[in-house]
This record gives C-alpha cells, structure tokens and sequence, in this order.
C-alpha cells in the first residue's frame, strides 16, 4: 500500500515537472518572439504614427496591445511544436526519459502531462480565435482607420448584392462616409424571368425611416413580351440590405467578426440566396482546426524528440521543423483550395488534421519506448 501511495505521488510529482517545462519553455519563447515581433512592426509603423495625431497611450492601448492576441495566436502552434521539442529532446539527451523508462512508467503514461497541457493551450487558442482575436483585430482596425486614413473606410465599387433568392441589387459606387450611393439597380426574377427592375440615378440612407431615398428612378414592369413603367424624382422604399453591407472590407470583415456573428452573417446570407460563402465558411472551421493542431503538434514533437540520438537536439529540430514545414504547408494549401478551387470547407480545412493525426500515431507507435 505505501508502495503503491509512493508510486502515484511520484507519477504526480513526474506530472508537475512536465507541464511546468511545457509552460515555462512555451511562454518564455512566445513572449521573446512577440516584443522581436512589435519592434518589427514599430519600425514599419513608425512613419505613419508620426504623422498621425494619436497619442502614444492609444498606440499602446487601442493597437498594440489588440496586435498581440492577433500575433500571437498566428505563431501558437508553432511555438507549442517548437517547445516541446526543445525541451524534450533536452529530457531525452540527458537521459530523464530513459530514467522514467527504467522506473517501469510506460512510454504513454509520460504522455498524459504533454497531452493535458496541449488540451490546456487548445482551450486557450480555441477562446481565443473564436472570441478576443476578433474583438482585438476590430479594435486595431478602427485605430487603423480612424488615424491612418482620416476614419474614412475604402469605398465600394461595382457592387452585387443578392437579397433573396430571385431579388438582386447593384451599386456602381458607394461613399460609406455619406451613406449614400450611385447608379443604383434592383432586380426581380420569377422562374428565372426578370418581372421587375428599378434603377435610380443616386441613392441614401433615410437615419430616420431605417431605410432608402431614391432620386430619379425609373420603375419596369415586365410580363412576357410586354413591358410598363413609371418615373419618379424621388421615392422612399426599403430593401433588406443596409449601409455597412455596401462595404468593400470582405477580407478584414470576417476577421473581425466573433464566431456566434460570423455564423449570424452566414446564416442571414444563406437566406438571401448567396452561393459565394466559402471563405466565411473557411474562416469559422479554421478557428477550431488551429486549435486542434496543438495536439497534432504536440504529439508530433513528443514522438520525435523523445529518444536519445546522436545529433542530439540539432537533429531532432531539423525532423520535426520538416514535418511541421509539410503540416502549416499543407494546412495553406487546402483552405486556399476551398476559398477558390471549390474544395468542400470542410474538407479543405480538417484533411491536414485527419492526415496528420494518422502521422502523429504512427510516430507515436514505432518511437523508441
């Protein structure tokens, strides 16, 4: 019985030292890389902060500070690869897993810590990439907006909008200051013939009414081959889209979007008939496939660094860099495939995890025990 108490606060004991090693190594390098990281980018920035009126305090607070979780949870991965490397292979080369071996703890019970913090670390990167990571891109980018470029946003040209599944609108320009826009078209289609069309010369926002003043519009009707319309200076008349839909922000929109609001938007642009929704689709799966990664990783670097070879830590690095190259490569290539090869989301975003898991156990399975 004492035997057996002294095995499991030795196990415990054995517990803590892994993850303490796992924290400390990750964090320490992670912090080294995020200061080398905003120095970088202070020298890129630093004209445009010069010129500007924002004060230092809001430099810090309202664009550095939102930098880091965005950084931060770009090199996460890596960094959990690249420290259980580190310090397992150290483990290994002065022999602490060959001693662990020795005192009958088996190969997979020296797992359980790294497995459990990985977990620990994908519950962070997982809160993090559904939540702060969208709220600190949204706040560095009005920062962005509000100092670099006079808080006026990129207007958008040539818009189409699909509002339903036969009710179609287009904008030849829209200023997203004024809220107004010009050469205005909305289209409606029965079984796949146009029966209505509306255009007008100039449209804006009405604050008030939460909806559209149309200026010179000309109004069709259209039933086979014969067609009626009418004209008008002016007219108010509501449509399901408002000003911010006319934005032409699409990439930085979806990244500063939370995940319930992502899934909002997919959803209310389900509803309208739009079949173009891939890349937001792509964004929403990745948040969760990044933190998955961290196990992959994790197991990854715990199968090859784990057994003493004569290169020592050099050639467990160059191994392990190689297949974590191939994973993050891989990872690339299939979400670019789904945003503009047709590649199902889905399996453009979870096939390197499902392939490289496969890896991960493989590995695990012929290490050295």
């Amino acid at each position: 019985m004492l035997h057996l108490r002294h095995k499991i606060l030795c196990l415990k004991k054995l517990d803590w030292y892994i993850i303490k090693k796992f924290l400390t190594t990750f964090f320490f390098s992670l912090l080294l890389f995020l200061v080398i990281a905003i120095v970088i980018d202070l020298v890129e920035r630093l004209d445009d902060f010069m010129s500007s009126s924002a004060p230092v305090s809001l430099i810090i607070t309202n664009y550095y500070l939102p930098f880091l979780p965005w950084i931060g949870a770009q090199l996460f991965p890596l960094f959990v690869f690249l420290s259980v490397m580190f310090f397992t292979s150290k483990m290994a080369g002065e022999s602490e897993i060959i001693a662990m071996l020795g005192n009958s703890v088996s190969y997979y019970r020296i797992l359980r810590p790294y497995l459990f913090t990985a977990l620990l670390l994908a519950g962070l990167l997982y809160f993090g990439n559904h939540y702060l990571v969208p709220w600190s891109n949204a706040k560095k980018l009005d920062f962005v907006d509000t100092y670099f470029y006079g808080g006026r946003k990129e207007a958008a040209q040539s818009t189409h909008i699909r509002i339903s599944k036969n009710e179609f609108i287009y904008l030849e320009n829209f200023n997203t200051v004024e809220n107004e826009g010009y050469k205005f078209g909305y289209e409606k289609f029965n079984n796949g013939k146009l029966i209505y069309k509306l255009t007008a010369d100039k449209i804006e926002w009405n604050y008030q009414k939460k909806n559209w003043n149309l200026f010179h519009v000309v109004m069709r009707n259209f039933d086979g081959m014969n067609e009626t319309f009418t004209t008008a200076n002016k007219i108010n008349q509501g449509f399901a889209v408002a000003p911010t839909d006319f934005e032409k922000r699409q990439a930085e929109t979806k990244e500063i979007m939370s995940t319930p609001v992502l899934s909002a938007f997919i959803a209310k642009e389900e509803l309208r008939g739009d079949d173009n929704l891939e890349q937001y689709y792509v964004e929403r799966l990745r948040r969760t496939a990044a933190a998955y990664s961290l196990l992959i990783m994790t197991l990854i670097a715990f199968a090859v660094a784990g057994k003493k070879t004569r290169g020592g830590i050099g050639a467990h690095i160059a191994i392990g860099l190689v297949l974590s190259a191939t994973y993050i490569l891989f990872m690339q290539m299939s979400t670019t495939f789904s945003n503009q090869a047709g590649l199902n989301p889905y399996l453009g975003v979870w096939l390197p995890n499902i392939l490289f898991t496969g890896i991960a156990i493989y590995l695990l399975r012929i290490a050295q025990k």
